[in-house]
């Protein structure tokens, strides 16, 4: 039989029964429930009622009995009746005050109660009560209100925001609480604040905070706060999608003028060309034929950014131009990517140009580097190149065959030292304005784009060897043999691309060079894209340097480290806009097959087969990889008929079932 005690109890008090006191006078045992005990210390210890008690169910009776005195209690009351009291109160006192029985144990720990629900009017200073002064209590009740307005606000706020009913008049309050929610929405558990958004929305909404973050992320869609296509992953990476005020102002400084016309090659008299895709604004390579030489030419960009400017800064921050489906994230501003340092017809411009003939039966070139300035003559899409190189009648039919030519036997020699040749078919998004998404399955097998793509090998092929001969440090890279031997007599298509794919090692960087073994081609370096990628600059600058024979820019350590940031951000890059690309694919795949009107039956081809779990396919008419239950009388080559059920555009992912082979 022990003392019925009040106690504190984290943010709470509670009645217990009191079991012992510890021989140092300093902690006590104490029974918390019918069969929990507790340690405290003995500063928790709110009263000791002088009540004993002989179970639990009396505690409780106590408990009860003394909470419903707390409906008789009115402290503004007691504090008009004590404030004029200077010393130091007891809850004997309070308890009189409030019209209570001051020997009754119930009523003082009801007083106790009170006081720690609402110290208003009277609060406890070191176990004593004191009656707080008409200005401080003036203060408190004010803030008080305010909290119960903020909490009201937030109330209605997230009443509404479950309504679709948000008000276009927030309070700060309001607008501070619904970026929480909104960030959430966006980045999940990885907001800072994450915790706040889902206390906030666990009124409306309980599940699992994946649940919880889509439910948040759907409704301000319908509230017209967050676009349903929202490119989630560019936020979540943090990539910035406009430029700062003082890097645009910097931008639009700069100048293209040449201060080193004695050290560049003049090259505008000759007929030079771009080949891009229709829509391309940013032009980076051109190429030029006179008789039987090649020219290549890349823009100029490195003496257009000083190095260690702010421009330059920015660009080595972003790595490189970020291109999905419905939105461009340049690396360089506009006023470079799109005017400066773009190959526009009739526009002067300095490059970095290598100078192709060839020799050895046109599997070898004699060849050199080159700064120089050019002047495109004509620009040309893809379509329009694969026409030219068709039609003998056409005025540039000769030059283009000539180049195409060549570029064929670059390539010949390429796959004779072991390159791998992978035709995968590539899918081209674009979303209009309209929001209807256009695609494109591109086939790598166009004349114009493949010779333009081997044009580039050649070209980074050569600027790589260029670095090794004269021991320029720039970031090389190479990649090793497979493990085991490709399927290459395997017939051409999805199996085909999908078993190599799974064989070849991923690329690496280093500063020391060695063999591309998927490019056929040894010291290859990317350089041929300086306005949408930082890498390409870096290589640019160096090669540049040497040219005119000014100090290198870059040391080994620096272009080591440099790289390594680089690549880990440019696979990142490449990871979102994968994703986009998936996203808008599955999207036209909902609009055409789900709620159009095309058969809803597409073909595929397995790529394997496993019994427990589902397996990759690829579909015949677009180059998309998905996941689906075989029969096990199905095997990888097969072609088979998948009927789509189903797309969840938040996970990206899509599902099949299989209907039948093919």
């Amino acid at each position: 039989m022990g003392e019925i005690i009040l106690v504190q109890l984290g943010n709470r008090t509670s009645f217990c029964e009191l079991l012992s006191e510890h021989s140092n006078g300093k902690r006590i045992r104490v029974k918390i429930g019918r069969n929990k005990e507790a340690k405290l210390p003995l500063n928790r210890v709110l009263l000791h009622t002088g009540t004993n008690c002989k179970s639990h169910d009396e505690v409780i009776s106590f408990s009860t009995r003394s909470r419903a005195l707390m409906n008789e209690i009115d402290l503004k009351i007691a504090w008009e009746y004590l404030s004029g009291e200077e010393k130091t109160l007891s809850s004997r006192h309070i308890a009189e005050a409030c019209g209570l029985d001051k020997s009754d144990p119930h009523a003082i720990a009801a007083v106790l109660l009170c006081i720690e629900e609402d110290d208003t009017y009277i609060h406890s200073i070191d176990g004593g009560f004191f009656c707080r002064t008409a200005e401080s209590i003036e203060t408190r009740v004010q803030k008080m209100w305010e909290d119960r307005e903020r909490k009201k606000e937030i109330s209605d706020l997230i009443t509404n925001l479950d309504r679709n009913e948000l008000s276009p008049n927030l309070t700060k309050n309001q607008e501070s609480h619904l970026n929480h929610i909104r960030e959430y929405a966006i980045h999940g558990d990885r907001y800072s604040r994450s915790g706040r958004a889902i206390e906030l929305l666990s009124q409306i909404k309980s599940g699992s905070n994946e649940s919880i973050q889509i439910y948040a992320y759907n409704k301000l869609t319908e509230c017209g706060l967050l676009d349903l296509d929202y490119p989630r992953e560019i936020a979540i990476a943090e990539i910035p999608r406009t430029f700062d005020r003082d890097i645009l102002l910097e931008a639009n400084k700069l100048t293209d003028d040449c201060h080193l016309e004695d050290e560049i090659l003049d090259l505008t008299a000759l007929d030079t060309f771009t080949i891009d895709d229709q829509n391309t604004i940013d032009r980076d390579d051109a190429f030029s034929v006179v008789d039987e030489t090649i020219w290549i030419h890349i823009t100029d960009i490195s003496s257009l950014i000083p190095k260690n400017s702010k421009i330059d800064s920015e660009a080595s921050s972003r790595v490189a131009t970020l291109y999905t489906p419905d939105i461009t994230v340049p690396m360089l501003p506009p006023s470079i990517t799109e005017k400066m340092g773009s190959l526009d017809p009739g526009q002067d411009r300095q490059c970095l140009s290598i100078k192709l003939d060839a020799i050895s039966g046109e599997s070898h070139f004699d060849w050199s580097i080159h700064h120089t300035k050019i002047r495109s003559d004509k620009s040309l899409s893809y379509l329009q190149a694969d026409r030219i190189l068709v039609d003998p009648n056409d005025p540039l039919h000769q030059r283009l065959s000539h180049v195409r030519e060549m570029m064929r036997h670059h390539e010949t020699s390429r796959v004779r030292k072991g390159a791998l040749e992978l035709n995968r078919p590539q899918l081209s998004i674009k979303v209009l304005e309209d929001k209807k998404i256009e695609v494109k399955v591109l086939q790598k097998t166009s004349p114009s784009r493949s010779m333009v793509a081997e044009l580039m090998i050649a070209y980074n092929g050569l600027i790589g060897t260029y670095c090794k001969n004269n021991r320029i440090s720039v970031p090389f890279r190479i990649q090793s043999d497979p493990e085991e031997s490709l399927p290459l007599e395997m017939p051409e298509g999805p199996l085909k691309w999908y078993s190599i794919g799974k064989l070849l090692r991923p690329a690496q960087v280093t500063t020391t060079g060695g063999i591309h073994s998927g490019l056929g081609i040894e010291n290859y370096v990317q350089s041929s894209s300086p306005l949408r990628r930082y890498l390409d600059l870096i290589v640019q600058r160096q090669v540049v340097e040497h040219l005119h024979s000014r100090p290198i820019g870059y040391t080994d350590s620096e272009i080591s480290t440099i790289a390594n940031v680089s690549d880990s951000q440019f696979r990142t890059l490449r990871r979102i806009e994968n994703d986009r690309i998936k996203y808008w694919f599955l999207k036209y795949l909902n609009s055409q097959y789900l709620e159009g009107t095309a058969a809803n039956n597409l073909k595929a081809v397995i790529l394997e087969n496993f019994e427990d779990r589902p397996s990759n396919f690829e579909l015949v008419d677009f180059p998309y990889r998905g996941k689906c239950h075989f029969p096990s009388t199905t095997k990888p080559g097969d072609q088979c008929c998948l009927k789509l059920n189903g797309i969840d555009l938040w996970h990206k992912t899509a599902q099949f079932s299989f209907e039948g082979t093919a």
